[in-house]
């Protein structure tokens, strides 16, 4: 990962400790109505009595929170409001070169707290479908996760297929927030994911509630779907488990549907992460839950304080899902129209 602004702070540290010690209580005003930290930092900091201390803390955590942020407070820098106060500032070699954002990709804005909504659906008992057990500790998980990471949950379960649809359209017209995330745990057939009914809803029909059209509070704004369900009936190698169909016995593994078609959304601003390739299975664990929910949420937990993009936690998740089992192999695939980074931080890191 490109370090250049990291390393400007990192390299000019001691002049902007002699300059913003003057006026430390300034620049951290400055830095927190910037949003560059959150209320909790800005408060531990004003705590520091030592005004020099207070500042090279304050310049450590913010080049702990990464590229992007030191790019953010440089150019917080520049704007005159700030130079008035430190006019030692005014064409100093930090700002050379020019800092200039096309230098990187941007990221999409998260300040809000909650972040946005997540919504689980987790379909279990069906009508002439098999019970999908291990899938509640999946939901417990994704719950407690994206909690963690400042959203606010909403959770269903055993939706019909006309119910899925219902609420989703209805949800499209009321959510709000930096950024929006839904998670379908289910059994799928080719058309789409299944209903508690045996009904299918498409993925088209999962997605369109939120695009730019039917939703304008998300225009703009990033739009993650992560769904759990099978693409098909073939096996990524042989291996003898209990797939989530009636004439099928029972095991320790099982599987989660069949196959259903997903094109690359034209909408921009969103992610579907799938939890298998096309025509093959999803395995999840009868007791622990399914391989690619477990994998994404425990990277998540573990790379999201670090400031990754989702992006890359998603390969992190592939990646492990890949290694798992020693017959059954499976392997998450994920497809993007997303125009800029997504860090997830913690609501309190």
């Amino acid at each position: 990962m490109d370090k250049t602004f990291i390393q400007r702070i990192q390299q000019n540290k001691v002049f902007l400790i002699d300059t913003l010690t003057v006026e430390a209580e300034i620049i951290l005003q400055h830095v927190q109505q910037a949003k560059l930290i959150t209320q909790r930092d800005y408060n531990n900091l004003s705590d520091i009595h030592e005004r020099e201390k207070r500042v090279i803390d304050l310049l450590d955590k913010l080049m702990g929170k990464g590229n992007e942020t030191c790019r953010q407070f440089i150019e917080l820098l520049r704007k005159e409001s700030v130079l008035e106060n430190f006019p030692m500032l005014k064409d100093h070699a930090i700002f050379d070169p020019p800092v200039h954002p096309m230098h990187e990709v941007s990221q999409y804005k998260i300040a809000q707290n909650p972040r946005g909504v997540c919504v689980i659906i987790n379909n279990v008992h069906f009508t002439t479908m098999p019970e999908r057990r291990g899938s509640d500790e999946d939901q417990k998980y994704l719950t407690r996760v994206f909690r963690w990471l400042g959203f606010e949950v909403v959770e269903h379960r055993n939706k019909t297929a006309a119910e899925m649809k219902n609420l989703l359209k209805e949800l499209g017209k009321t959510v709000d927030g930096d950024c929006f995330v839904c998670c379908v745990l289910s059994h799928g057939v080719k058309e789409g994911v299944c209903g508690s009914d045996d009904g299918v809803v498409s993925v088209d029909e999962i997605r369109e509630p939120f695009n730019g059209i039917t939703c304008k509070n998300l225009v703009d704004k990033p739009k993650l779907f992560f769904i759990q369900a099978c693409r098909g009936k073939k096996y990524q190698d042989r291996v003898k488990v209990q797939a989530d169909a009636p004439e099928d016995g029972e095991s320790e593994m099982e599987v989660d549907g069949d196959d259903f078609d997903i094109t690359i959304p034209a909408d921009s601003d969103f992610l579907i992460a799938r939890s298998t390739t096309d025509g093959h299975v999803s395995f999840r664990n009868q007791k622990e839950g399914s391989w690619f929910i477990q994998s994404l949420c425990q990277n998540l937990e573990k790379h999201c304080p670090q400031g990754k993009d989702i992006l890359e936690i998603l390969v992190c998740v592939n990646n492990d899902v890949s290694r798992q089992g020693i017959k059954s192999k499976q392997m998450p695939v994920h497809e993007v129209a997303m125009r800029k980074k997504l860090i997830l931080r913690p609501v309190n890191h």
